[in-house]
């Protein structure tokens, strides 16, 4: 059914013995170079003089960068900061906001605006009326609360809430008619 075939062999070739040796002997080299013996270390560190010796820096016990101070956490506002801040807000563009008629068969609108600060006070991006309203009569208040955010740019903020800018840079301000008839 199948054939014999004959045995193969393998012909011995002379540069296979001579690469190995090659690649042994590199090898040997390379790992003298890593890991020199006891005697070539001694004859190799007596030959230096004494004053090469001496400059050679010794590592600290820390590193650099550990010796600095970590950096300090950014500063918070606290719960009492906050609800100062968000009051003085509200007051400020309350201030500014003339609030039209508001229908009398209609429930209140009170109008919720997303704003963006800069750290100097100003408006860093156009307000977002976050609730516009689906009734049309109601569309002069949210026009007049729009008008009254632009009235108030930009804001002076007081000293004591600047250093809490990452807190105050976005806020969402409720524009309720009944508070700004007080």
């Amino acid at each position: 059914m199948f054939a014999e075939q004959p045995a193969k062999t393998t012909r011995w070739t002379p540069a296979l013995p001579i690469a190995l040796s090659a690649l042994i002997a590199l090898s040997a080299a390379a790992c003298d170079r890593i890991w020199p013996t006891g005697a070539e270390t001694q004859a190799r560190d007596t030959a230096k003089p004494a004053s090469t010796l001496a400059a050679v820096p010794v590592p600290s016990a820390r590193p650099a960068h550990d010796a600095a101070a970590p950096p300090a956490p950014p500063q918070r506002m606290t719960g009492a900061q906050e609800a100062e801040f968000e009051a003085w807000i509200v007051r400020t563009y309350l201030g500014c906001w003339r609030a039209p008629a508001q229908p009398a068969d209609s429930d209140p609108y009170v109008a919720r605006v997303r704003l963006a600060f800069k750290p100097d006070g100003s408006l860093a991006r156009a307000p977002k009326l976050v609730n516009p309203p689906s009734d049309p009569a109601l569309k002069p208040q949210a026009k007049s609360v729009m008008q009254a955010v632009q009235a108030c740019n930009p804001l002076s903020v007081p000293a004591q809430y600047r250093p809490f800018y990452e807190q105050w840079r976005t806020q969402t301000i409720q524009f309720n008619p009944q508070i700004a008839s007080r």
